[in-house]
Parts: structure tokens; C-alpha cells; sequence
């Protein structure tokens, strides 16, 4: 939802921008080309302000860092979860909330955005349903015989052959022409002269041909997805305006200047009759006093243009180009596995109990809590659990609990039950299970049995942040980023949901996270606001620690283990 709303945003600030500039430019632009070139370009932009999303290039203006950290929790084989409670001091970016944390501000923010739309377009639409009732309420079909002979000519002339109904409308201040389904021009009680009246069809019918009211509805589909931008508004009016330029020019397309004083003195004179009956989804003849100038000198400039295949070009090019404006950073999604260092770190456990592993056993007594994070036997709380012969390798453990139990197996191999264990039989299995193994695998650098780990050269697993800034003291207990010392450094794989390398520090000043591309390599180091180290803290200290590697090493230890206990207890002959 965070890269959506930011992806939006940018979308809105960068579109809005473009539309500002083409604005700009547009006075020199009419000089040599076309009005319809120009108004379809504008179309270019639209379509971009409601589709936010397109392709992203690399070496973007601005850096967007994709923050969707959804904590994890890391299986072990039989849905064991190992976390690791770090001291508070981490960051990280504001991630989405899971359901256990509250509303976030993306969220929120998301909420807003969509009733904003929402609110927008059933305003839009209430007012259009109103709209029509009233104009179908006093409307009349025009039944004199040289208006609907003029009709059918100029409708001939412009090539449509689609059925479009006239009506004269007692509340229409102006011409206009509306219905997607079923169009019908609407004229208002106002006697125009022949040559008026065929200027006005022949411009609504201009409209119909084009298709204008589609385009219409594009507009207003952009100004609900950016309802919050005053910009959007500024853009949706100039395009109204420059529609109606456009459709001014075909109507006196290959006509003399007198010809075209005339149509202007038409427009002119319908501006004495405006209402306030208007909707979003319907032409207007009259779009302002403003946009009637423009209109004028539009009408009387008869110099030749051009069609205007380069301005939609160079739109088309640079809203494409907005790609260049931002980029989500998704290099790390498909980051490789790396080793987590424990430098400054203690570890503990907490197993997930999950009903794919125990279910199995919930005849014999054994129950999951309602909350599903305590495993029951017959109602108390079970401390350790143990069935050395599963293909899940079900192991759970819970200092809190009361009872140990391990799974019975009889001679032929099959489990008949559950047995209670001796705490200290319980605690030689802990010891032989984890403790030993955790411990090895936290505090040694995985040498092998006959090479000798103290002479051996120990090294530095923050070698490869050495070329972005990062060092390490002489006792290696302190980090230094461009010699500021560094309170908190993840370097965590947010696809894979598990930390390459944290650091932490009371004493520094600096929080800091890496970003890694697709192959892996680092590419940036980055400071932390406040609220992201707040963020990594609870990361931290809920999610698992142990990195992929690590988990595999100490799987790989405990089926083993398994498989020799299997062979010891039932040899194959």
C-alpha cells in the first residue's frame, strides 16, 4: 500500500508539472501548429494521470525505497521459530501493519485517497443523473421540417450516420450535446438565423464525431484519482477550453475570414444567454470569458499549420520519461544469502506451535492455545516436546510450560502415544537439540574439527561495507560510518525476511540500513529517520535473526541427529 500511495503522489506531482508546462508552451506552440494535434496531446497526459504506473529506469532523479518489511517468522523444519530478542536500538522504514499493530499512516492515508475518489465521482454523477432528468423533463423534440433538413445536411456533410436526436431545452443557457448511449443535441429557446444555427449543429456535431464526451469522462476519472491536487483542476479546465478551440477550427476549416467573423459573432451572441445548468459529461458552448478569447483568436488565425505529430510525440515521450522521475528500490527483493553476524547480540527461542506438525498428536491430549502460540497437554502448558522420529522433526519448547513429553514408538516403528519425561532427561534433550548447537553456531566462525579456530585468521565480516564508509575500531566493538559512530546498521533481505547484518550501539549517533541490488551487490548506504529506527527495533527483536545459512547448518545438525537415533533404536539388518 506505502509504494502505491508514493507511486501515486509522484505520479501527481510529475503529471501535474508536465500538464503545467505544455500549458506554458502552448501560445507558442498554436503558432505553428494545429488546435486538434494540441488537444490530443492533452490526452497523452490524462491517460497518464490515471494510469500512476510505467516503466522505471535506472539513475532515477529521485530514489523511492520500497519499505515493505512484513516481519517474518523463520520455520525450522517442524514450523519451530526461532527469534532472537536484541536490545532495543534498531531502524528501519515504516512497514505496513500486520493485524496485530495498529492503523498505519499509509493506510490512512490510502483511506482518505479512495473516499476522496469516491465522494468525488458519486457527486459527479448525482449531479449528472439530475442533469438529465431535468433537460429530458423540459426538453421538446424539434419538429420543423427546415431545422431537421438543415440537421440531416450537416450531419451528411460530416459524415455520421448514427442516430443523434434534437431537442430544444427550456433550461439549456447554450447548445450543448450529451448521452453516451443515446446522444441528442440540445439547442435553447432562442431564435438563431439559418447560418447561425448551422454553426451551432455542425459544431456539436464536430463534438459527437470525436467523441468528446469519452474524452470527458477520462478527464473526470483523472480529476477523482488526483482530487487532492489543485493542479488537476487548472489541467481539466485548460483541456475543456482547448476542446472547444479544436472544435471551433474544424467547423471553419477552409473558410474565408468573413466566414469566420461571423461564426465568432454566433459564439459571441450565445454568451448572452448562460446558466448554471452544466455537468462534467456534457459539451458547453460557452467555456468563460477567458477561454472565449482564446477561441476568437483562434477562429481568425487562418496561417497554416501543421498537424501536430510532434507535440503528441514529445508528450508521449516525456510522460513516459516521468519513469525517469522515480524509482521503487526492488533491487533488494532477490538478494542473496549472506552471513548474519552476533557481534552484539544474545539469542533465545520461541516456537510456533502449528496445527500441520501437532495435529497428529491432538488425540492423544495434546492442544493448541486459542491464541496459537502455547502448546497443551490436557489442559496445562506444555514445556518441552519431542518426537525425534517425525518427518517434521516436531520439536517445541516453552520455559513457562509445566510438563515434558516425548513421542512413544513401538517395536514395529509406530507411535503409540505420549510419555512424560524426567526434568532432567527434558533438559539433557534441550542441551543435545539446541543449546549446544546454537551456541557453536553463534560463537564459532563453522571451522572444521581439525583445523585449530584460534590461530586461524578471523574474518572481518564487515569488509565488504569498507568501501561505503563503514569501519571498525581496533577491538572491533565500535563502527564508524565517514567517522560518525553508528548506533544501529541492518543490512536486512526484505523478500526473504531475515537480516544480513545488524549492528547496534547506545552510544551512536547514526542509523543507518543498506540497499542491495538484484545480483546482490551493495549499492547504498542510507541514514534512518527516527521512525524507522523505532520500526527495526520491534523488527528485531520479533522476527528470527538467524540467517538462511545458519538455519540450514543447524538443520542439517538436528536431522542428522534424527536419522542416528532412527538407526541406534531400529538397526536395518
Amino acid at each position: 500500500m506505502q509504494n502505491f500511495i508514493i507511486t501515486l503522489l509522484i505520479c501527481s506531482v510529475t503529471m501535474s508539472v508536465l500538464g503545467i508546462f505544455y500549458m506554458a508552451v502552448t501560445p507558442l506552440l498554436t503558432e505553428r501548429y494545429s488546435p486538434k494535434g494540441q488537444y490530443y496531446a492533452w490526452l497523452i497526459i490524462i491517460i497518464g494521470l490515471i494510469i500512476p504506473f510505467r516503466p522505471r529506469f535506472k539513475n532515477p532523479f529521485v530514489k523511492i525505497i520500497s519499505t515493505d518489511t512484513t516481519m517474518p517468522a523463520i520455520q525450522l523444519g517442524s514450523g519451530t521459530q526461532l527469534i532472537s530478542p536484541i536490545a532495543p536500538t534498531a531502524a528501519s522504514l515504516p512497514a505496513p501493519a500486520s493485524p496485530a499493530m495498529p492503523l498505519t499512516w499509509w493506510q490512512a492515508a490510502a483511506a482518505i485517497w479512495v473516499t476522496g475518489m469516491v465522494i468525488y465521482l458519486i457527486y459527479h454523477m448525482v449531479k449528472h443523473c439530475r442533469f438529465l432528468k431535468m433537460t429530458k423533463r423540459w426538453s421538446d423534440p424539434i419538429t420543423d421540417a427546415e431545422v431537421l433538413k438543415l440537421f440531416q445536411d450537416i450531419r451528411k456533410e460530416a459524415g455520421i450516420s448514427g442516430k443523434i436526436d434534437l431537442y430544444q431545452c427550456e433550461c439549456a443557457g447554450t447548445p450543448m450535446l450529451t448521452g453516451f448511449i443515446h446522444p441528442r443535441i440540445l439547442l435553447p429557446h432562442i431564435d438563431f438565423a439559418a447560418d447561425e444555427l448551422r454553426f451551432i449543429l455542425y459544431h456539436e456535431l464536430v463534438h459527437y464525431k470525436r467523441k468528446d464526451l469519452w474524452y470527458k469522462s477520462l478527464i473526470l476519472l483523472a480529476t477523482a484519482v488526483h482530487w487532492f491536487n489543485p493542479l488537476v483542476y487548472l489541467i481539466a479546465k485548460a483541456i475543456n477550453i482547448q476542446c472547444e478551440i479544436s472544435c471551433d477550427s474544424e467547423v471553419v476549416d477552409r473558410t474565408d475570414a468573413d466566414t469566420r467573423l461571423h461564426y465568432s459573432e454566433t459564439i459571441i451572441g450565445v454568451v448572452r444567454y448562460q446558466s448554471n445548468l452544466k455537468t462534467a459529461l456534457a459539451t458547453n458552448f460557452y467555456g468563460g470569458k477567458k477561454g472565449m478569447k482564446k477561441r476568437i483568436f483562434s477562429i481568425m488565425d487562418t496561417r497554416s499549420k501543421k498537424t501536430g505529430i510532434a507535440v503528441l510525440c514529445g508528450v508521449l515521450l516525456l510522460t513516459f520519461g516521468t519513469g525517469f522521475a522515480s524509482a521503487a528500490n526492488e533491487d533488494t527483493d532477490n538478494a542473496p544469502k549472506a552471513i548474519y553476524t552476533q557481534e552484539s547480540f544474545s539469542y533465545g527461542y520461541r516456537f510456533q506451535p502449528t496445527p500441520e506438525i501437532y495435529g497428529k498428536y491432538f488425540s492423544m491430549g495434546l492442544s493448541i492455545s486459542e491464541d496459537g502460540k502455547k502448546l497443551l497437554y490436557n489442559g496445562q502448558k506444555v514445556k518441552l516436546f519431542v518426537d525425534e522420529y517425525a518427518d517434521g522433526q516436531a520439536f517445541y519448547y516453552d520455559e513457562e510450560g509445566t510438563v515434558n513429553l516425548r513421542a512413544a514408538y513401538n517395536s514395529s516403528g509406530k507411535i503409540t502415544g505420549l510419555s512424560t519425561l524426567a526434568e532432567e532427561e527434558a533438559q539433557k534433550i534441550r542441551a543435545a537439540f539446541f543449546q549446544d548447537d546454537i551456541k557453536s553456531e553463534i560463537n564459532s566462525d563453522n571451522s572444521d574439527d581439525d583445523v585449530n579456530s584460534e590461530s586461524a585468521p578471523k574474518e572481518n565480516k564487515f569488509d565488504s561495507y569498507a568501501p561505503f564508509g563503514i569501519t571498525l575500531n581496533a577491538d572491533k566493538n565500535i563502527m564508524y560510518f565517514n567517522g560518525q559512530r553508528v548506533r544501529l546498521f541492518v543490512d536486512k533481505n526484505e523478500s526473504e525476511n531475515y537480516y544480513y547484518t545488524a549492528w547496534q550501539d547506545q552510544e551512536g549517533t547514526v542509523d543507518l540500513s543498506v540497499l542491495r541490488d538484484s545480483s546482490g551487490q551493495i549499492k547504498y548506504i542510507v541514514t534512518l529517520s527516527k521512525e524507522a529506527a523505532q520500526y527495526y527495533v520491534k523488527d528485531i527483536e520479533s522476527a528470527g535473526m538467524l540467517s538462511e545459512d545458519e538455519l540450514n547448518a543447524l538443520e542439517d545438525k538436528i536431522t542428522q541427529r534424527v536419522t542416528e537415533k532412527m538407526n541406534e533404536k531400529y538397526p536395518q539388518n
